[in-house]
């Protein structure tokens, strides 16, 4: 795990510590220790996949793309949870249903536990090929045999375990992502054709761009062109819902209307007004070395451990999450292809070419009378559209799920961000900045909030993706019961 992430985690976990049980697990015929229990196997695994993520796009130009993360996470849940339903006297799984049930006195924490251990193994190999020495010591850690991912015994958790992993796989195999291509999800001929030219970062060019409301790349001056990441999940196919084109958010405003010039407006006084704490809390949230579907495992791995949760409550509380974080990375990736909408970098320097206006002028320049084709964001743009927020839809979506799961909005997490810890203005901040959050809510409007003090993104970006991933975490979440409660069915999907 890249230090960045450790970072991360340490500043959003509060005073909680989540690491890794150093200790192997017990075999799967022994009863768990409590030590093994207090990190159980679930947060342990969804960790590796964590440090995954970063491991597989460090030194690469952009951080992973959102839908990407969130795909590995759905995928790693879903499997984990489809091994732990067959140890369970209700719960059906996505793929085999009741069909994989083994009787009650193999129902045992011990088996459940491996269970889970092997399909989250097998997922994360099929995932990460590359590392996969990575995973086979994780599972040797916890005290598992490498020899039964190929030949497990008849009838026991590992041959469970990949049976519910592969069926896993397999149903997501085809899903849109293109993740077997080289490189991996890359994006089909023809898939997606920005209406309007690079644009060089350096040198805005008014005349170049044609429609100033829809997205441009972005080209560096080493001459880099940032293309649109990962359109092609704009269609994949869904995990829970049956129709993601219902969850799509209406239309954003067009260039030239009152709505958009006051975005426009309004991007400008926060840009020109930051400050310390809101330039922290932008740096903070934009996760580098990971990716913004990482923020609500931490959420959930916090309320593990407040909550003491035992093995079964974390299988389902993760399993829920993720199939939510599933589908949100659908619709919002198909909300941002199908409007295309354009980032405040190009519309600010449009709109404000040839003007003297007051902006941020850089790192450690503070607030200048700039020109406006120069008008820069304290963040660097993502390479895709803004409308809507990425960041905000997989937090509503966890804030929402984690709402329905505990009964509550309550959150109760706290952090800090470290003086001097940005990477953008060295020395900034000045002094420490506290974080708490009461309510999932409060923690999922400081992520959007951060998206516009970073200048990623406009207000409404923000307001239509808090609402549809609550409405869209609703259906999952009922979903998601009708799988514990094991009235599911086929034809439900």
């Amino acid at each position: 795990m890249s230090a960045g992430i450790v970072a991360a985690v340490a500043l959003t976990t509060g005073a909680v510590t989540l690491t890794a049980n150093a200790n192997p697990a017990p075999p799967a015929t022994a009863k768990p220790s409590a030590k093994a229990e207090s990190t159980n196997v679930v947060i342990q695994w969804n960790k590796m996949m964590t440090g995954a993520l970063s491991t597989a796009q460090a030194g690469k130009m952009h951080p992973t793309s959102p839908p990407v993360g969130a795909r590995a996470f759905a995928i790693i849940h879903m499997a984990m949870y489809d091994a732990w339903a067959a140890y369970d006297s209700k719960a059906v799984g996505t793929q085999y249903g009741a069909d994989l049930r083994r009787p009650a006195a193999e129902r045992t924490d011990a088996n459940k536990q491996a269970a889970i251990s092997y399909a989250a193994h097998r997922v994360l190999t099929d995932i990460f090929p590359e590392q996969k020495a990575t995973f086979d010591k994780k599972l040797t850690d916890l005290g598992y045999s490498i020899a039964y991912t190929d030949n497990p015994k008849a009838g026991s958790a590992q041959e469970i375990a990949l049976k519910a992993a592969d069926a896993v796989i397999k149903d997501r195999a085809d899903d849109g992502s293109n993740q077997k291509a080289d490189p991996p999800y890359k994006v089909p001929v023809g898939y997606y054709t920005p209406v309007n030219p690079p644009q060089e970062i350096a040198k805005f060019d008014k005349e170049a761009l044609k429609y100033p409301d829809r997205w441009a790349p972005l080209k560096t001056p080493d001459g880099m062109v940032h293309n649109f990441l990962t359109p092609q999940f704009a269609t994949g196919k869904p995990y829970a819902v049956k129709d993601t084109r219902t969850y799509l958010s209406p239309k954003p405003p067009k260039y030239g209307s009152a709505e958009a010039s006051k975005a426009i407006a309004e991007q400008m006084k926060v840009n020109a007004n930051l400050t310390e704490r809101q330039k922290a809390i932008a740096e903070h949230w934009q996760y580098p070395g990971s990716t913004s579907s990482s923020i609500p495992q931490e959420w959930a791995a916090f309320v593990s451990q407040r909550d003491k949760h035992t093995l079964d409550e974390d299988v389902k509380m993760f399993f829920a999450l993720n199939l939510a974080e599933g589908d949100e990375s659908v619709v919002d990736w198909m909300t941002k292809v199908t409007h295309d909408y354009g980032r405040p970098i190009t519309m600010i320097r449009y709109a404000m070419a040839g003007k003297d206006i007051r902006g941020w002028a850089g790192p450690g320049k503070g607030t200048q009378t700039i020109k406006g084709e120069t008008w820069t964001p304290y963040l660097k743009t993502p390479a895709f559209a803004a409308y809507g927020s990425g960041h905000t839809g997989f937090t509503a979506v966890a804030a929402e799920t984690l709402k329905l799961y505990t009964g509550s909005d309550r959150y109760g997490n706290t952090g800090v961000i470290k003086a001097g810890s940005s990477k953008i203005e060295p020395g900034m901040p000045s002094k420490e900045v506290p974080l708490k959050w009461d309510t999932f809510s409060e923690a999922a409007k400081e992520v959007g909030d951060s998206r516009i003090y970073g200048g990623a993104h406009w207000k409404f970006d923000h307001d239509s993706a808090d609402k549809q991933g609550r409405v869209l975490a609703k259906d999952v979440w009922k979903v998601s019961q009708s799988y514990f409660n094991g009235t599911h069915t086929k034809e439900q999907q």
